[in-house]
């Protein structure tokens, strides 16, 4: 995983060269660009203590459980240098999140939904993706959607709502948590109740953590699907969307919902 300090060294990067430059930088130039901050930050001598022993709690892990590891894979992000999204974000997210799980799963149709969103002024924090889902909520679109439930779970765990994150051998059941900890289960109640409610976080070392040990786990899987070999003992689709969901919860690159990325 990259470092989040990478964001400014390559916003420098990028104001320095767009100056000189008459064009924006293609797609492909900002890649390259990226490509060389993060071998260039990769290298530097200020790894920290906590970057170090969670690289090596989280290799333990996956040993204990006969998971591939690549011991070259970098460290994540250090405590000090990692802002964690607030207990409000997190809540409106999950609310986001729970309407259009539902919306997936056929108990709202996608007008409920938006009224419901829109009443109670939770409309602008519904992402553009979120958006072009709940105007064209197709079969396939609500299959990708449903997956969603991981990332739910792990907001909720960030959140203290559920109490752990189970291994990642097969799918959550949001039905499990309580009703006092869920922003809803039916359209008359204000969802703001739980986001008001949701005032504590988990501490920033316990979501590094399960960031790292997370990332870790999706390099493994893709590994495994690059050399097209069975992965028996996790589920790759329930680590990629908790994989997600941490990376969000950490700012990974300082980018948005939509705009996540599990780079491994």
């Amino acid at each position: 995983m990259k470092k989040l300090a990478l964001l400014f060294a390559i916003a420098i990067l990028f104001s320095c060269k767009q100056k000189s430059a008459n064009h924006d930088p293609s797609p492909d130039e900002k890649m390259l660009e990226v490509k060389e901050n993060i071998q260039e930050l990769e290298n530097r001598e200020d790894i920290t203590e906590d970057q170090k022993t969670r690289k090596t709690r989280s290799e333990k892990l996956l040993q204990s459980k006969n998971i591939k590891i690549n011991q070259t894979l970098p460290y994540i992000e250090s405590e000090g240098r990692t802002t964690i999204r607030t207990p409000k974000e997190v809540a409106q997210r999950v609310t986001i999140l729970a309407m259009t799980n539902l919306v997936a799963f056929g108990n709202y149709t996608s007008v409920e939904a938006t009224e419901y969103l829109k009443k109670y002024h939770l409309w602008e924090y519904v992402t553009p993706n979120e958006k072009a889902f709940l105007q064209n909520p197709s079969k396939e679109a609500k299959n990708a959607e449903t997956w969603k439930a991981e990332c739910i779970w792990v907001l909720l765990w960030a959140l203290k709502a559920v109490p752990e994150l189970a291994f990642p051998n097969q799918l959550v059941d949001l039905n499990q948590v309580p009703e006092e900890n869920y922003p809803f289960r039916g359209l008359k109640k204000d969802p703001h109740e739980f986001i008001s409610r949701m005032t504590e976080m988990r501490s920033k070392s316990e979501i590094l953590d399960a960031c790292d040990l997370y990332y870790r786990y999706d390099w493994a899987c893709v590994d495994a699907r690059v050399n097209k070999e069975e992965m028996t003992n996790i589920n790759g689709d329930v680590v990629y969307e908790r994989h997600y969901a941490l990376n969000w919860l950490v700012n990974y690159m300082n980018q948005e919902w939509d705009e996540i990325t599990c780079d491994t």
